[in-house]
């Protein structure tokens, strides 16, 4: 073989290597720029998530309608939402330091095509006040240092905007209040701007509140207390200030301190800017269905979703206008997390940490020894599912022990929700199975004060129930341990007690999703048992019916209120939603008579 002929098979051979080499490298890049986004559970930092190629639900179309309203804003919510990640990309948005980065971290998302004025315009001083542990000794040494230790990292990442050795200066003055006081002055002098985005501002006051007690808690949130100093120092001195937290009741308690803020959580255009809505929902689970992380149907799956983590509307606006209401964006997270991993939802649905802290809620109802009103809200709001009351936007935490604040207060840490109105007065209901199920297990603790119920025992008849269709043992069982806890609680009784017991305790059956006062045919059902659509092996779900007597009710008495329970159950079960909710099951018609404590007749018709 000539010269030119082995040089020509080489560069052949060259060539096919590097045709080969470039495909491989094409198909590689291609996978990398396709690969599927994993979920950001408990992941609050934006640059984080959009460098690592999380999944993110848009909010950056909030940002122009925040800056057209007030530049001071307070916006409450509840736990889990989204509120730390919210801010978080407020923080990347107008960091004038992330200046060249914002088409990395913005790019595709609404805000890269329609920014505002004060992109990447300001220095951001970012607190997070859940970061201040309240339950210790030294509160206000741990307050200061962890505030001293911001604005030092503060003065460090800007330090070249103001001359050299200003973070040396900032790091050696030992009050809080100068170091605000010297980076506010510097930052005139050199034409900086200031922005203020504040985290959980009411995180610590409130456990301070909750395990110091009000004495203490008003030691720092009034007259020259350190919290309400800090507050004082904000007030002017930031051209724009975000704030979120749980409650408007530490602010209202450093009201003369800091009264520059606009009030802005009950606005119609802010009810979507935390949580998802179903359309989020919808679109997060088809993109891991078109991956193939999800197998399913994506109604089906938003359908299961709706009554755990759905049903929230901070705005009577909102309701008005018939928008979306929004998911839990923590407690979806997790559910369609472990529908990824497991290829199906949790067995137990209900998830603890969802909400308020439980010990919260059983401190405040205890507040005082005279809680009756409390205790008698929480039952109201167990047995008939809502309550009417007006929301209080402002009042003090000595404030909390009166009944309407202490309704305003639930609703704010996501107990209860928006969903109607009376008149002046809204109706506040209980959101979803997992709110529902918070107060359920405070009532369980509060009846298993007086006489336990053996969960284990009561599982057994749960099994009975659902996979024979033996029902007596389940719904006697419970009988037997209502009138066992009444006998120990001065006799306890009404027809809404009883069926606040079995709702409690029907809760804990895993094989139903329970509906309390269900609404059929114009009426509402008592209580009704809808089979998991997850257990398909399910086959018998129950509609009860309770009549209440009184202890000397006439016999005629009973068979009037078993007629009459008849005629309810028949005609609730002719509606057609129910008939298509039990699609494969049989259904069981319970009528269920009580004189006082006893169960003395239960049927079925």
């Amino acid at each position: 073989m000539s010269v030119v002929a082995k040089l020509s098979h080489f560069f052949k051979i060259m060539k096919t290597f590097f045709q080969k080499f470039f495909i491989i490298f094409a198909e590689n890049i291609f996978a990398m720029s396709n690969e599927v986004k994993l979920l950001p559970q408990g992941i609050n930092d934006f640059g984080r998530i959009r460098r690592e190629g999380y999944y993110y639900v848009d909010k950056t179309m909030y940002i122009d309608t925040i800056e057209r309203d007030s530049s001071y804003m307070l916006i409450v919510r509840p736990r889990r939402f989204g509120k730390s990640l919210f801010l978080s990309m407020l923080e990347y948005y107008y960091d004038i330091k992330e200046k060249d980065n914002f088409d990395t971290l913005f790019s595709g998302l609404y805000v890269h095509e329609h920014p505002t004025k004060w992109r990447n315009y300001y220095q951001v001083l970012t607190l997070d006040f859940s970061q201040v542990q309240g339950e210790s000794e030294h509160l206000e040494q741990k307050f200061y240092k962890y505030c001293g230790n911001r604005l030092d990292e503060f003065a460090v990442k800007y330090e070249d905007m103001y001359y050299p050795g200003f973070a040396d200066d900032i790091k050696n003055e030992d009050v809080v209040s100068e170091k605000i006081n010297k980076i506010v002055v510097r930052a005139k002098a050199c034409g900086n701007h200031l922005y203020l985005i504040l985290d959980e501002y009411d995180n610590f006051t409130n456990t301070v509140w909750s395990l110091k007690g009000e004495n203490v808690y008003k030691s720092i949130t009034h007259g020259e207390g350190f919290y309400r100093d800090v507050f004082k120092k904000f007030k002017g001195n930031f051209e724009r200030i975000f704030i979120t937290g749980v409650s408007p009741v530490t602010l209202d308690d450093l009201t003369s301190g800091f009264n520059i803020a606009e009030y802005a959580s009950n606005k119609s255009q802010y009810n979507q800017m935390f949580g998802f809505s179903e359309t989020d929902v919808r679109e997060m689970i088809s993109y891991y269905v078109s991956n193939g992380l999800i197998k399913g149907d994506v109604d089906r799956i938003v359908e299961f979703l709706k009554p755990w983590c759905d049903n929230y509307c901070f705005s009577l606006g909102s309701l008005t206008k018939g928008e979306p209401k929004m998911f839990n964006g923590m407690m979806t997270l997790k559910y369609i997390a472990v529908y990824i991993e497991e290829g199906c939802f949790p067995d137990e649905m209900f998830v603890p940490n969802a909400m308020i802290d439980y010990n919260k809620l059983d401190h405040l109802i205890r507040l005082e020894k005279d809680n009756h009103f409390r205790d008698s809200i929480i039952k109201k709001i167990i047995e008939q599912g809502y309550v009417y009351e007006r929301i209080n936007t402002h009042f003090p935490a000595s404030s909390v022990v009166k009944a309407e604040n202490f309704v305003s207060l639930l609703y704010y840490y996501g107990m209860l929700t928006i969903s109607g109105t009376r008149g002046l007065s809204l109706k506040l209901s209980i959101p979803n199975n997992n709110v529902r199920s918070h107060y359920y297990r405070y009532l369980q603790e509060e009846y298993d004060k007086y006489l336990p119920v053996n969960i284990s025992e009561l599982q057994a008849t749960f099994d009975n129930a659902a996979l024979d269709g033996n029902y007596t043992e389940m719904f006697t069982y419970i009988a037997q341990a209502y009138k066992n806890a009444s006998v120990n609680r001065n006799a306890i009784e009404g027809e809404r007690t009883i069926q606040g017991f079995y709702m409690a305790y029907l809760d804990m059956n895993p094989y139903y999703l329970m509906k309390p006062e269900i609404e059929l045919n114009h009426g509402y059902g008592d209580i009704f048992l809808l089979p998991d659509t997850r257990f398909d092996f399910v086959q018998h779900c129950y509609l009860a019916e309770f009549k209440y007597l009184t202890t000397d009710s006439k016999p005629q008495a009973e068979t009037d209120a078993f007629n009459a329970a008849k005629n309810q159950l028949d005609f609730y079960a002719a509606d057609a939603k129910i008939v298509k909710m039990i699609s494969y099951s049989t259904l069981h018609k319970i009528v269920m008579i009580f004189k006082g404590g006893d169960l003395v007749r239960m049927e079925e018709v």
